[in-house]
């Protein structure tokens, strides 16, 4: 990517400054923003949004609302243009909240004449249908491998099988082989659905692993299910991402697996170490399964919350650079040692107090940087990044006009960081490795892509458009040599990721969330000033799935003045 000569001096003073000296040329203003992140400010924004008074921040509760407008008062304490609908900071988004109701719900397998009930919890989860209320099937299955289609690769696990009013049987994940990112894609339950019904299946049931137990033990997942679901709504009432053509879908435990696949062409021993190596069978299963999900339906409204700050140069200041975080997390649930409040203190609140910061910082800048800056604070993430897609897919400045997405899902509060995540499907990535490297980082591939996390954060609601996006995560490199991150980070996934736990009593590094906020600063300034927009690679998959086939606008051709 070429940058101006400009930026590429700003950025090395800057990064001298960071290292201690003090170059004669550094925009004063800039140097001021970074001296300026204020770890008091930080905690603070955290602690209120992780108060119980928010009870969680659930889509569509008053807690979340509140978050909402707590996030809308600073932005505009900061003098940042309302960004949202109708001259306000908000952009109401509409949803259909669906409650399953686990007494209704239903699960056998009929195998030779004989019918096995399945234990809801135990055996078998489902959550309910977001277009009907009471929803069932009965069909014979057939088994698909991981119901993955990848032409590009050559992978087909529909092929040579015919599901067509069948109910299809599938592995969590895709083939190892993958580039973690596109196996990520290929992962996702949108993904496979649309397999699915593309190829006649009238439902869906889902396997657990022993890959599944270690990123989330089944024990926790039937709260995570109990939990209210959304679908945001368009204009005709229609829920996003849905398909009628499934009438039920299931997840199995791997115990109510091993039953399913018993007498099969491939057991469920053999099916996990074929699973392991990328080579599943697809064949059908000598048995038929009964599904029903009951659940009630009920709408409800949530909010993103948009600021601007509008840039300097009057040719770049149309263009966006987004910035986002999520305000959400789970609401109330289960309790957990007593507590029945699902904080998300790092989850986002984390993130969404950096996004504050960060407002705070370019509004105090006494030059704006050459494009305007958004500043997005997303609801319904934890539903499936609704907000954040939504926003994408509707946005309330031109789409076109959209150059990045830089998201913070979390805000590294856990340990001071030696690597960061990189990128390498579009130019973003080559920015982010340019201002770690000024900022004496390392730059990792991703280090846990069983975890999926390419498609489970909102940047990926605009890849999903064809807008070059990130999310800034830190590695598993800690600087302090007695920290292990990745068993730091297994063992907070494991006792704090989604549950009532991730609350302010537990350790927090604000030094840690200082240095990611300078690296999104940095990042994100750059891609402000630079004279090209951010591009796909040459060839990238995701480029090549969702970019814009276009020619460049005039606007990103021309030199930065």
């Amino acid at each position: 990517m070429r940058t101006s000569i400009l930026s590429g001096m700003l950025f090395t003073s800057l990064f001298l400054a960071l290292a201690g000296a003090q170059p004669p040329g550094v925009p004063a203003d800039v140097q001021n923003a970074m001296d300026h992140f204020s770890k008091p400010a930080l905690r603070a924004n955290m602690r209120f949004l992780a108060d119980d008074l928010l009870e969680g921040r659930g889509t569509g509760t008053r807690g979340q609302e509140i978050a909402a407008h707590y996030v809308a008062a600073q932005f505009e304490a900061f003098g940042l243009e309302p960004g949202g609908v109708s001259g306000s900071y908000f952009q109401t988004v509409p949803f259909r909240e669906v409650r399953t109701d686990p007494a209704g719900c239903e699960a056998s397998i009929t195998r030779n004449g004989q019918t096995t009930r399945l234990k809801w919890g135990e055996d078998f989860l489902t959550g309910g249908d977001p277009v009907q209320t009471d929803v069932s099937v009965e069909a014979p299955l057939v088994l698909v491998g991981f119901g993955v289609v990848n032409p590009g690769r050559d992978y087909d696990s529909y092929k040579g099988v015919d599901v067509k009013g069948k109910i299809v049987v599938i592995l969590p994940g895709a083939p190892p082989n993958f580039p973690a990112e596109e196996r990520a894609h290929f992962s996702s339950r949108l993904e496979k659905a649309r397999q699915a019904v593309a190829h006649g299946a009238v439902g869906i049931i889902s396997l657990w692993t022993p890959q599944s137990e270690a990123t989330l033990p089944w024990s926790r997942m039937p709260n995570q299910i109990e939990s209210p679901r959304y679908r945001w709504l368009d204009n005709s009432g229609m829920p996003n991402d849905t398909f009628p053509e499934l009438r039920g879908s299931a997840l199995l435990s791997m115990k109510a697996a091993e039953r399913l696949l018993e007498g099969s062409a491939q057991p469920w021993p053999e099916l996990l170490k074929a699973a392991a190596a990328g080579t599943p069978r697809s064949f059908p299963l000598a048995a038929t399964v009964h599904l029903r999900a009951l659940s009630e339906h009920r709408k409800v409204s949530s909010p993103n919350v948009v600021g601007i700050l509008r840039g300097s140069d009057p040719a770049l200041a149309p263009e966006y650079v987004v910035y986002s975080a999520h305000t959400d997390h789970m609401g109330i649930g289960k309790p957990i040692n007593g507590d029945r409040i699902y904080h998300g203190a790092v989850d986002d609140g984390s993130g969404t107090s950096a996004l504050i910061e960060l407002a705070r910082a370019y509004s105090s800048l006494g030059k704006r940087p050459a494009r305007s800056v958004l500043f997005l604070a997303t609801t319904a993430e934890e539903q499936g990044l609704l907000g954040a897609d939504y926003f994408a897919r509707f946005p309330t400045v031109p789409k076109n006009n959209i150059v990045a997405d830089i998201n913070m899902d979390g805000a590294s509060v856990l340990y001071a960081f030696k690597d960061v995540i990189g990128d390498e499907h579009s130019t973003l990535g080559d920015t982010l490795a340019r201002v770690a490297s000024q900022m004496g980082l390392e730059v990792s591939p991703d280090p846990m892509p069983e975890q999926n996390g390419f498609v489970r954060a909102d940047h990926y609601a605009f890849v999903r458009q064809g807008i070059p996006a990130i999310t800034v995560g830190e590695g598993l490199k800690a600087k302090d040599p007695k920290v292990d991150g990745r068993k730091f980070v297994e063992n907070w996934i494991e006792t704090r990721y989604h549950a009532p736990s991730d609350d302010m009593s537990q350790p927090l590094d604000f030094d840690a969330t200082i240095q990611y906020m300078q690296l999104t600063f940095l990042m994100g300034y750059d891609v402000a000033q630079q004279h090209e927009r951010p591009s796909w690679k040459q060839g990238d998959f995701f480029g090549k799935l969702f970019g814009p086939h276009l020619e460049e606008s005039s606007i990103g051709n021309r030199q930065f003045q």
